[in-house]
């Protein structure tokens, strides 16, 4: 038996490293809570980190929706510092100017008919100028008490429609709901929505001590 190589390196994290054979096609992505310490230590930088990998299209398109007063333009400042603090592969300008093309930002509050108005327009304009083909997922990184309102607004303004074989997906962060009643009663809203097999439901922590401790134990026996 050939011996296993002990570096203990994480391939996933060398940005040279090109196994990941699976690019995405036309899509976007919309946050909600986009001014959060998800979003800006998380979220932001692994979109950044995704397409320095040469995962994401070319025309891949990030939305951010939030309460702030801001233009396009601020929005992008903040995607650009958050990156440049918290992305796990080096900053390159040329790939930082091709993601910022598809940089858009909604403001508007989760119960504001006219921001979700607002939405679905950024999107149209987005399928024309950055050829997303009206492919979305829609990132909820808001608390639990938000996530009823947020996916009927996506309802009522026509956001969760695929059509013309388009696809839409909802991305749910974690807690989902308090207790087994709360998460049945949210489960029971995002799918009077969504089908099952466009939810995802995301905890960045579940099984972290797990996987960090898969070394140690190899290495002890």
């Amino acid at each position: 038996m050939s011996p296993v190589s002990g570096s203990g390196a994480n391939p996933l994290r060398d940005p040279a490293d090109r196994r990941l054979p699976r690019i995405a096609g036309p899509s976007g992505l919309v946050i909600f809570g986009v001014t959060g310490d998800l979003s800006r230590k998380k979220l932001m930088p692994a979109v950044y980190d995704l397409a320095n990998r040469g995962l994401l299209p070319p025309g891949f398109s990030l939305v951010g929706f939030a309460r702030r007063d801001w233009e396009h333009e601020d929005f992008a400042e903040v995607v650009h510092d958050a990156v440049k603090e918290h992305a796990r592969t080096p900053f390159r300008e040329e790939v930082w100017q091709q993601l910022i093309q598809g940089m858009r930002f909604v403001q508007g509050t989760f119960d504001d008919d006219e921001a979700f108005e607002r939405l679905r327009a950024t999107i149209e304009e987005l399928d024309k100028a950055q050829g997303t083909g009206g492919n979305f997922a829609f990132y909820l990184s808001v608390p639990p008490s938000s996530f009823p309102v947020v996916i009927q607004q996506l309802k009522k303004h026509g956001l969760a429609d695929q059509t013309g074989g388009s696809w839409r997906r909802a991305v749910i962060e974690k807690p989902f709901g308090h207790d087994l009643k709360s998460a049945e009663e949210l489960n029971k809203v995002v799918h009077e929505v969504f089908e099952p097999d466009q939810v995802f439901r995301i905890d960045h922590y579940l099984g972290k001590e797990t996987v960090q401790n898969i070394l140690a134990l190899r290495f002890a026996n």
